[in-house]
């Protein structure tokens, strides 16, 4: 729900002040002429570049790099989950499915000694390795596989050195019912979800401890730790859709119904670059309640978002030729705003014969366009609360 002019008069009116003193005090904005056209080069005021020059190629600054590398892990996770996910479930639950026939046929064919208890250790070794290798860097699981079948297998050994069988044929059964839960599709839906992920993705877009993108170690943060907040994620490559989420409640809604998409993407079109483009994303940043004030139903459209387009290119050169081709065409600029650590172009263009207004960066093979709206940047209300807890405000 993305606050609009009409929006802002009500909150002027709510305030018990007049929307023309709401909207004049402090602000020096000064809106563009059209000129009969949706050309928005007839936008570009005496301050911005002359329609007949083309724009200088400026480098952005280096406090950008890091935000390329953000961009970098975002966009290579989204898309990990969009291609790769699928396959590397399969092969996680086949893993496990052999690690159960094996426990079975153990306990069924086999005199239970010292070279089938290994077979089992074996299988068991396996799965472990299936789950490190496809989920490992995107999941915690891996550690659980390995810890639980370690605790079960040092049971095992204990009590076959003993010779009580009864008791090693029991844990067997409790190896092979532990594996069962983790490859179960309730235990998928929940803890491995593609669709509504708490993984990795959400802490790198929504960390409260600002410490998302350092070392590795750092994606161990204790998850209890990490704020509520919900992400709708489109990966246009692929039309891949879901949410990354972090809370007590579960999405009900479809993640990106077209309903959602439609005027998202006209909303971007004008900013949109296809030249040497490789992928592209929509994400919408929503401000839910903490986790204790969440409803019992939580639906995203209840609050407010903020859009962001994410585009890469096939290098910073190609990302930079596309700056100049939208400043060339559609977009114009007008200074620049700071928001979190970095400076943003700021840029308006018409859609549906208005004007909207947005921020724009580039950062490495990245362009990334934020808040879209038809209130000009000087007189938004409020505007950033969706995104404040991003990690666009980290510093």
């Amino acid at each position: 729900m993305e606050l609009s002019r009409r929006d802002l008069v009500g909150l002027c009116a709510g305030l018990g002040v007049g929307a023309a003193g709401c909207l004049s005090r402090g602000s020096n904005v000064r809106y563009p002429k059209t000129s009969g056209g949706s050309d928005a080069r007839a936008l570009v005021d005496s301050g911005s570049t002359a329609a007949n020059e083309a724009p200088a190629q400026v480098d952005e600054p280096p406090s950008h790099r890091r935000l390329a590398t953000e961009l970098e892990r975002i966009d290579g996770e989204i898309a990990w989950f969009a291609r790769q996910y699928d396959d590397a479930v399969e092969a996680y639950r086949d893993a496990l499915a052999r690690a159960i026939a094996t426990i079975e046929r153990v306990r069924r064919d086999a005199e239970i000694n010292a070279n089938t208890i290994e077979n089992v250790a074996a299988a068991a070794e396996d799965a472990h390795s299936v789950a490190e290798t496809a989920l490992g860097s995107h999941f915690d699981v891996e550690a659980l596989v390995e810890e639980e079948a370690s605790h079960h297998l040092d049971t095992i050994r204990k009590f076959s050195g003993r010779g009580d069988l009864d008791r090693v044929d029991e844990e067997l059964a409790r190896l092979a019912t532990f594996y069962r839960s983790i490859r179960n599709q309730l235990f998928i839906k929940r803890s491995l979800s593609d669709r509504q992920i708490d993984n990795r993705l959400y802490r790198w877009l929504h960390d409260s401890d600002g410490d998302g993108f350092g070392d590795e170690d750092d994606d161990e943060d204790d998850e209890d730790e990490v704020a509520p907040g919900l992400f709708e994620l489109y990966h246009g490559s692929t039309g891949y859709r879901a949410y990354a989420y972090n809370g007590p409640r579960y999405v009900e809604r479809d993640p990106f119904p077209d309903a959602t998409l439609a005027p998202v993407r006209d909303r971007f079109e004008a900013v949109g670059e296809s030249d040497g483009r490789e992928e592209y994303v929509y994400l919408l940043s929503y401000a839910v309640p903490p986790a204790d004030d969440q409803p019992e139903t939580l639906d995203p459209t209840a609050y407010r978002s903020t859009s962001l387009f994410l585009q890469r290119f096939t290098d910073a050169a190609a990302s930079g030729r596309a700056i100049a081709n939208l400043t060339e065409g559609p977009v114009a600029q007008e200074g620049t705003y700071s928001f979190g650590r970095d400076a943003w172009r700021r840029i308006y263009y018409t859609y549906e014969g208005d004007v909207v207004y947005a921020f724009l960066i580039r950062a490495g093979r990245y362009l990334l366009v934020a808040a879209p709206s038809r209130v000009a940047w000087e007189e938004r209300v409020g505007w950033s609360r969706p995104l404040d807890r991003t990690w666009l405000w980290r510093r």
